[in-house]
């Protein structure tokens, strides 16, 4: 009986997704008119916090709390890193984020009915397949950054289905923003892979605890740092899983987490 009513809740959960997803797409077609990008992007963050954070999260009892926020400045330009492990990182990093920005995203995510539209208007595509697809990519975040445009980057690339807190991460973001010179900023998603474990599509309500790191400034560096770079903030965000997500506090597991159904 459990499980068919954690499928009913998985289903109910997308139907609200969906749901809201169509109404600001609707939404989101007359601001195409606005040639102000950074005007439209405005817009559209506020109707992503609306349907997302205070309609979507609160229907399907997926609460969000946000905990450093204060710790961004709006006047300056940022790559946003955080944790990447299941589709709830989509309708929360959507609605936390409150200065001009554009997510990268996978190629693959543009072809997802109703999502894909939403995400050609508001992000900057990638091909992983394809080499000139990702040299064009990073060319466009330093480039984009450069005109104080900040990005948000999933630096390990893919969703973490290891039994670590987070894989290796790439370095492109870390680099982008060091050739731009633009400051890093990473984000934990606390308990989030509690919600959805990796070893199951199916969703559970629960709690999300989004915490904004200390920024890290750029200014100075060169490529020779980006390891380095990329590292510290590896090591940042694994330091905060490790001592708050609840799958994590007690070390790495040894198995991934198995679904609660």
């Amino acid at each position: 009986m459990k499980k068919v009513f954690a499928y009913i809740y998985f289903i109910y959960v997308g139907i609200i997704f969906f749901a809201c997803l169509l109404i600001m797409l609707i939404l989101y077609v007359p601001l195409l008119l606005i040639r102000n990008d950074r005007m439209r992007m405005k817009i559209i963050y506020l109707l992503n916090k609306i349907f997302m954070k205070w309609i979507w999260s609160n229907l399907a009892g997926i609460w969000m709390t946000v905990q450093g926020r204060e710790k961004i400045d709006n006047d300056k330009t940022y790559a946003f890193v955080c944790n990447h492990s299941n589709l709830i990182d989509i309708p929360i990093t959507s609605s936390v984020i409150d200065t001009y920005y554009k997510p990268l995203v996978k190629k693959e995510m543009m072809s997802v009915p109703v999502l894909g539209p939403l995400l050609r208007m508001t992000s900057i595509p990638v091909d992983r397949k394809s080499p000139e697809s990702r040299r064009k990519s990073f060319e466009k975040m330093v480039s984009s950054m450069k005109n104080g445009l900040s990005l948000l980057v999933f630096p390990e690339g893919t969703r973490n289905r290891t039994a670590d807190p987070t894989k290796e991460f790439y370095d492109g973001a870390f680099k982008a923003a060091i050739l731009a010179q633009a400051n890093i900023a990473p984000f934990v998603l606390i308990n989030v892979r509690h919600l959805q474990p990796v070893d199951s599509q199916l969703i559970y309500p629960g709690k999300v605890t989004i915490r904004f790191l200390d920024p890290i400034s750029t200014v100075g560096m060169t490529e020779a740092d980006t390891k380095a770079l990329s590292d510290r903030v590896h090591a940042m965000i694994d330091a905060v899983l490790m001592k708050e997500d609840v799958l994590f506090k007690d070390g790495p597991h040894k198995d991934l987490p198995k679904a609660k159904v």
